[in-house]
């Protein structure tokens, strides 16, 4: 699968889920864009490459495009993305793991509050966890940068202390006032603004050499198209190497198969937001807080995650007034946010094979949830634990 970045020309505005008006003064936008966003982005580029959009924006040859990139309920690429990306360094930039704190306020170093015994509290959700080795102190104080490199990930994977994380400036924001127009004085199709409605919107501004990062498997053409909510135009180059996040990752793969055999525990991190088939729980249930995953029987012992966000979006279906009654809004879904981790105890003794199974099906892999998945969404990594 080939890797491409996509590099902004102009500031970029990705819109939530919060409306404009209602009173806010304030819009909320989304960076970096969710999965569900940028797989329109990716399916508009092939269509353009593939010439099935003519000089006024229409779609042309329906059929081939559908074959091409599905439609509504099927989704006929693959994608693993978006990220940032340095472009000079080849740099790419996930969402900090859930899990690490400061050891100091100030400080880089930074290590796993994965539990360090086997000391159980009962939580909410019917079942007992493990109590986390959280710092003492003011957390907000305690929390590391946004961003974590995939070299410093790689660090991160194979150990729970001692990790240092580097504060990095890959985007700004610039806010920009906005009016409102008022729909009920348009006059002759003169535009009306409303009584002290201006609202302010966030824009990000990426830095000189910031991209975003993605995969695909079908092959796109370099060039340039419109992205965001405000429509600026980026560019799409394709990388000279391919699976970048795999080639970085594959060589610490038999470590991280040895510490989890010898611990029996890992770690599950999100590197981009989950929508799974069972909630907030990436596995399912087997019973109480126990789950089964690739033929092993695994123990919650804590989760590490923030509030859920919600995502939604529209048909593809073109809109028309005949057609508006059969056209319905795409179901709202709470996602799990990038960062997440989940800390998990193999429960029974399984062959060294299993083990390692398991870690091919789940280390830089997505746990499938059609369509999501595809998308983006559930791109998963595995990192070592304690034994306890």
């Amino acid at each position: 699968m080939p890797d491409y970045t996509v590099n902004p020309y102009d500031v970029l505005f990705f819109r939530g889920n919060k409306s404009f008006h209602f009173g806010a003064w304030r819009t909320e936008g989304v960076f970096p864009p969710y999965p569900s966003t940028f797989q329109g982005f990716v399916r508009s580029k092939l269509l353009d490459d593939y010439n099935y959009i003519d000089a006024n924006g229409f779609l042309i040859n329906s059929d081939e495009a559908k074959k091409l990139i599905g439609d509504d309920k099927i989704i006929t690429i693959e994608i693993i993305g978006p990220y940032l990306i340095d472009t000079e360094s080849e740099a790419v930039y996930f969402k900090t793991p859930s899990d690490l704190f400061r050891t100091a306020p100030q400080c880089d170093i930074c290590y796993s509050a994965f539990p360090l015994k086997d000391e159980k509290f009962q939580s909410d959700n019917g079942f007992e966890l493990l109590c986390p080795n959280i710092p003492d102190g003011k957390l907000d104080n305690l929390y590391p940068a946004e961003f974590i490199s995939l070299t410093e990930i790689c660090d991160y994977r194979l150990s729970l202390s001692g990790i240092k994380i580097s504060e990095k400036e890959l985007c700004l924001t610039e806010d920009r006032v906005g009016i409102t127009l008022d729909t009920d004085r348009l006059n002759n199709q003169n535009r009306a603004v409303q009584d002290k409605r201006f609202y302010v919107t966030p824009y990000n501004r990426m830095g000189d050499a910031i991209g975003f990062y993605f995969n695909v498997n079908k092959p796109l053409a370099d060039g340039a198209l419109k992205l965001g909510s405000e429509s600026h135009f980026v560019h799409v180059n394709g990388l000279i190497v391919d699976n970048l996040i795999e080639q970085r990752l594959k060589p610490s793969r038999n470590e991280l198969v040895a510490d989890i055999i010898k611990t029996r525990t890992f770690r599950l991190i999100l590197l981009q937001h989950g929508v799974f088939e069972y909630g907030w729980i990436p596995f399912k249930q087997k019973e109480g807080n126990r789950f089964e995953a690739a033929d092993l029987t695994l123990e919650l012992l804590f989760a590490f995650t923030q509030p859920p966000l919600p995502i939604s979006g529209y048909s593809f279906v073109q809109n028309s007034a005949k057609k508006q009654q059969g056209i319905s809004l795409k179901a709202l879904k709470s996602v799990v946010p990038a960062g997440a981790v989940y800390m998990f105890r193999i429960s029974d003794e399984v062959p060294d094979g299993v083990v390692r199974a398991f870690v091919d099906k789940y280390d830089n892999r997505k746990i499938e949830n059609l369509p999501h998945s595809r998308m983006g969404f559930n791109h998963v990594i595995l990192g070592n634990g304690y034994k306890l």
